[in-house]
């Protein structure tokens, strides 16, 4: 048997503490205030009721029936030495030694344990439980203690001791005469009725050893009873786990059942739309025969059969449609049923793989006494409950996720069935009689002003409902309240208000997070000025209008914002559907067969001005985010101009309407741009307030030398100690620090702890693809995850990040600056405007309280200047130059601008235009401008591709590929720091370097990478080559095959790839590089005396960049593509030439 240390008596006679903690003596202290044990009882307390039910049970018995308000199964708190309090004890509590039992209840106090600190007696086992005033029998010195009768007196008499135990006999046999019950065992004398052991004879004290075989016996039963307790326990939580499962698993069972019949109806809708579709083309023909009962038809014998043939081809492309959508939706349907078959393999597995880790037998016997079969076969089923428990906790988990991806998936699956509903449900609205029925709204909104400026101001007008109102509210419900929560939802009437009658300009002004970019084209699409309508235009009728455009200075803007409204309005997005929405970007076009909304690129709508120079398919433009300044914008504004000061002839006398929309805007600039000499016909103006929350900016107390650093530092700062959720958008200056900085986050994150929240950084650049730009968008796929997104000024206006909370501004970014007088571009990173500052602060406001953090001083933010200078006047006009006179304006200095640019940056490009021969002498436009207006890349690129077909060259495909590498990106190559690294990367790269220069460098590089048929990622990774410039440069590469294939400049389409890679003989090369001088003639430079270079244009010294693989070479002549100024005057994209070349391609100039 273990014995506890449970103290001895000291020489005096006195106990130490330890006994007068457990057996609380008659000398202990009073108890504390502050013990909720020593309190006066309750009226409701359990314990302390009138019959004593549960006297018998210590407070740990107490706890673990359940007869406290702690919880059940657990052990009592015990006070800690250090404040009386304590966490609940544990069965592995590391405050306890192995070689010692459980601690005896005690506290700092020599009073506890069992004694009046819980009880409030001031003894142990005495007066309070058992009615002795010392503790362990009756009141009096003289009277029998302890268990009494068997010797012990206050007397050394043996006869005194010997009628003490027949006493105490006779004393039992009279009480059971009687009937009496004075004690457990009987009484001695008057006060056997408090004795707790009298009858046998006067009470006697105990031994010391008899004392700790009392309290040992009491302590085993209490650890039976807690074992038996916690047994029950696991049980009821092992049934409770194992209806869960059950419930859990009936659920899968159910959400499988619905998935099935969302897949039957999903095709019930299919084949509903192919019939109604028939029918209503079946309608359409037989009204078509059925006009008159008289009527005669005759068909054309010369026609005839050509039209039969494109019914046919059109019924066999419908059925092949047809026959894909059901295909579709059958696979969408099996798919299901193997994602249920996964999810319940994966169930099983993950029940097996559970182990439970037993307890050994040295630890569960930590604290007994005695290893008894008993004990050992209950640690046994206690332990495999708790392995039970766990097998099942994980099946439920495992079935919790199941459930929640495949409800997702559904969710989605329902949003297509209700986007298809809408599309082959809803009816047009009837306009006509809804308007009937609304206010007067095209009443004036405002009073008169003092102003013209409040004169033409669009009040907010909230009173005022109409239909057309409830028509925006159509679509997708669950997006419904979000778009209600925006600022701009209030101004519908107005807005619209703003463009009836001869209100053809309108000018909105609104912070950003308004909505004005996704509400306002669906506010007036269902507008009756918005339909398409039939017009005669030189004899014959065509359709105008019809659909509104809506502009974005850039790709990730267009279709972000395509993506959005498509959801909001439940229509589909794509180009093989019917729908309400699309876009049209480069490298991508999705506009569905009845689009009322079309985003698109301010390129994009440039280059349909050039096809239909009165916009006829479109019934409204939107410019949006016009504060940019774009060169494209301000084209794009100066052709809306004369359309709108023109008769409309052009479109059947049908107007255009114009909105002008913008965050920060010269109001009063624009207004007297977009000002006609129509007195009835004004510019209104609607300003709309912003949703946006207060955020706290932060500046450097001094300059930041490494801007790259002091980035990083604050992102891992945020990152570290601000709150989840909370996403990072830190603004970057371009593509190659964006990607360094990433690559370092993704290798310093994945160092971190593993209880800090992981770092997911995701880039977002103009050049990057559609793909990579809506991961930025999207929420971060784990759930311990922080977002950050590393971007360029593309998110200050263009598009909005969900989930940012955090800004960080480096104060910088790129920008071209053009000098015409060099006849050189630079490209530097250069501090930004203030408007700019606020806006991009503004992004960490957009969905709560943010903050920004500004890695400059808030000196140099007074600094700054207020706005930046618009594109116009500051970069290159070759291509506006181009873009005008192929529209057919022949005087530049008279077309509309809003800031005209330097006349000496437009005589010197109608000088280059006419050097490419886009310009005839008298300055018209020639064939060869015109088909370089259509190529998506500068003139001199196109000038290029035009000379690459003709049949002295022959070269076509292989100046698409180096056209296609060359504007890709900012270099396909990375700059390597590291010397081990760049040497390593050099090796591979030797196949890819050619003595004639960078442009054949191109070529070659182009032509392995797409003749590498096993891992393309690999092959960029050794050479260490921009795999994100690469794959665009694929894009590039299809589109340019396809126009030429267009522009007959191909004959046939080239074989796919991979193809096996050729290496170009030196006359191809020649060939080649003499076929780039008809673009670049003006741009070569010859060696001069002192080893350094001067271009024939202008006589500049030019050193060659370090990037070119011509860098620190010495050739007569060479050829650039590129001339900057960074540090100093550089030239770029470098080839070896010979001197005779540049006279032969300048000879006529």
């Amino acid at each position: 048997m273990k014995k506890f240390p449970f103290g001895k008596k000291q020489a005096n006679g006195d106990d130490d503490a330890n006994r007068s903690a457990l057996f609380g003596r008659k000398g202990s202290p009073a108890p504390p205030s502050d013990n909720p044990y020593a309190q006066p009882k309750a009226a409701n307390d359990p314990y302390m009721n009138d019959n004593n039910k549960y006297a018998h049970m210590t407070p740990y018995q107490q706890a673990r029936a359940n007869l406290s308000d702690r919880p059940a199964g657990g052990l009592p708190s015990r006070p800690s030495p250090q404040n009386g309090g304590g966490a609940p004890l544990s069965r592995n509590d590391s405050n306890y030694s192995s070689a010692s039992a459980p601690p005896p209840y005690s506290s700092g106090q020599a009073s506890g344990g069992y004694a009046n600190d819980r009880y409030g007696a001031p003894s142990g086992y005495g007066a309070s439980k058992y009615s002795g005033s010392n503790g362990y029998g009756s009141g009096s010195s003289a009277r029998p203690g302890g268990y009494g009768g068997l010797g012990r007196t206050n007397s050394n008499d043996t006869d005194a001791n010997r009628d003490a135990l027949f006493s105490g006999a006779r004393e039992r046999y009279d009480q059971r005469e009687t009937g009496e019950q004075s004690g457990a065992y009987g009484a001695s004398g008057a006060d056997s009725g408090n004795s707790k052991y009298g009858g046998y004879g006067e009470q006697r004290e105990l031994t010391e050893e008899e004392k700790e075989e009392v309290e040992v016996d009491d302590i085993k039963r209490q650890i039976k009873e807690e074992r038996l307790a916690t047994k029950q326990t696991a049980k009821n939580i092992l049934r409770m786990v194992d209806d869960a499962n059950d419930t859990a698993t009936g659920s899968l069972v159910r959400v499988g059942a619905q998935g099935e019949r969302l897949n039957y109806t999903e095709s019930l809708i299919d084949r509903g739309s192919m019939s109604s579709r028939e029918a209503e083309e079946g309608t359409k023909k037989l009204k078509s025969l059925n006009r008159s009962m008289f009527a005669v038809h005759v068909s054309n014998p010369f026609t005839a059969s050509k039209r039969t043939a494109e019914m046919e081809q059109k019924v066999l492309e419908q059925n092949r449609a047809d026959r894909e959508l059901r295909e579709s939706t059958r696979k969408e349907g099996y798919m299901g049923n193997q994602r249920m078959e996964a999810a319940f393999r994966e169930i099983e597995a993950s029940q097996k793989k559970t182990v439970w880790q037993k307890q050994s037998a040295a630890e569960r016997s930590k604290y007994t006494f005695e290893d008894t079969p008993s004990d050992n076969e209950d640690e046994e089923e206690i332990d495999e409950a708790l392995g039970d428990i766990s097998r099942g906790l994980s099946s439920l988990h495992t079935k919790a996720i199941v459930l929640g991806n495949e409800v997702d998936h559904q969710n989605k699956v329902i949003d297509r069935i209700g986007s298809k509903v809408s599309v082959n449900c809803t009816r047009s609205p009837t306009t006509d009689v809804a308007f009937k029925k609304q206010p007067a709204v095209d009443q004036p909104c405002t009073e008169a002003a003092k102003s013209q400026e409040s004169a033409n101001e669009v009040k907010p007008d909230s009173h005022k409902e109409s239909v057309p109102r409830r028509l925006a509210t159509s679509g997708d419900p669950l997006l419904l309240k979000s778009r209600k929560a925006l600022p701009i939802w209030n101004y519908q009437n107005e807005i619209r208000a703003g463009l009836r009658g001869d209100n053809d300009v309108l000018l909105i002004v609104g912070e950003t997070g308004s909505g004005k970019s996704t509400q306002v084209p669906q506010f007036l699409c269902d507008e009756p000025w918005c339909r398409k309508k039939k017009v005669r235009l030189h004899s014959d009728t065509v359709n105008v209008g019809g659909m509104i455009a809506i502009t974005q200075p850039r790709r990730v803007a267009a279709t972000t914002l395509a993506t959005r409204v498509s959801r909001e309005m439940g229509t589909p997005l794509g180009a093989s559907r019917e729908g309400s929405v699309g876009y049209s970007v480069r490298f991508d076009h999705k506009v569905p067969k009845g689009t009322k909304i079309k985003f698109l690129t301010e390129g994009m709508l440039l280059q349909e001005l050039l096809r239909d120079p009165h916009l006829r398919q479109y019934s409204a433009i939107i410019v949006d985010e016009i504060h940019e300044r774009s060169v494209d914008v301000d084209l794009i504004a100066g052709f809306l101009k004369q359309i709108l000061s023109s008769d409309k002839a052009g479109r059947g006398g049908v107007p255009l309407k114009v909105v002008i929309m913008s965050a920060t805007a010269d109001v009063e600039k624009i207004q007297d741009f977009f000002k006609t000499p129509n007195p009835s016909s004004s510019v209104r103006l609607l300003r709309i307030k912003g949703r946006q929350y207060p955020v706290e900016v932060k500046h450097t107390t001094k300059p930041v030398p490494d801007i790259q650093e002091a980035l990083l530092k604050q992102i891992f700062d945020v990152h570290l100690h601000e709150p989840l959720p909370g996403d990072i958008l830190a603004f970057l200056t371009g593509q190659e620090e964006i990607e360094a900085a990433q690559r370092l986050i993704e290798e310093y994150s994945a160092t971190l702890a593993s209880d800090v929240p992981k770092l997911l950084a995701c880039p977002l650049y103009g050049q990057l693809s559609i793909q990579a730009q809506q991961d930025a968008f999207q929420p971060a796929k784990k759930g311990f995850t922080r977002k950050v997104v590393l971007a360029t000024n593309i998110a200050e206006t263009s598009v909005t990040v969900p989930g940012v909370r955090y800004v960080i501004d480096c104060g910088k970014a790129k920008v071209k600056q053009f000098r015409s007088q060099l006849g050189m571009e630079s490209l530097l990173a250069k501090a930004i405007s203030k408007s700019s500052a606020i806006q991009r602060t503004g992004r960490a406001g957009r969905e709560g309280p943010g903050k920004c953090y500004r890695l400059y001083t808030s000196e140099t933010y007074d600094s700054l200047k207020d706005a930046d200078l618009p594109e116009i006047l500051r970069n290159d006009v070759l291509s506006a130059v181009l873009t005008m006179k192929a529209r057919g304006i022949n005087d530049i200095l008279s077309f509309p601008l809003m800031d005209f640019p330097d006349i000496e940056s437009v005589e010197k490009a109608l000088i280059h235009l006419h050097f490419l021969g886009a310009l005839a002498d008298d300055g018209s436009i020639t064939e060869i401008g015109k088909k370089l207006a259509v190529f998506p890349v500068s003139a001199p690129y196109g000038r290029v591709l035009l000379a690459a077909s003709e049949p002295q060259y022959d070269c076509l495909l292989e100046v698409i590929d180096i056209i296609a590498c060359i504007t890709s990106g900012e270099n396909i190559f990375y700059q390597l720091q590291s010397e081990e690294v760049r040497e390593e990367a050099e090796e591979y790269r030797k196949e890819l370097y050619r003595r004639e220069g960078d442009i054949l460098t191109y070529l070659t590089t182009m032509q392995r990478y797409t003749a590498e048929n096993a891992d393309r990622i690999e092959w960029c990774k050794k050479r260490k080559i921009n795999i994100r410039n690469m794959k665009q440069a694929l894009n590039i590469r299809k589109q340019l095959r396809g126009i030429c294939l267009k522009e007959k400049m191909l004959t046939e389409a080239p074989p796919p790839d991979p193809q096996p890679f050729i290496p170009m003989s030196p006359e191809r090369a020649t060939s080649l590089l003499k076929c780039f001088m008809k673009g670049f003639g003006t741009k070569c430079a010859l060696l001069a005396p002192d080893s350094s270079y001067v271009t024939i244009q202008g006589k500049h010294v030019v050193a060659i960049h370090p990037s070119s693989t011509l860098h620190g070479q010495k050739r007569e002549a060479i050829m650039f593509l590129e001339h900057v100024f960074t540090q100093r005057s550089y030239v770029k994209k470098v080839s070896a030439i010979q001197a005779d070349w540049i006279v032969e391609a300048l000879q006529g100039h």
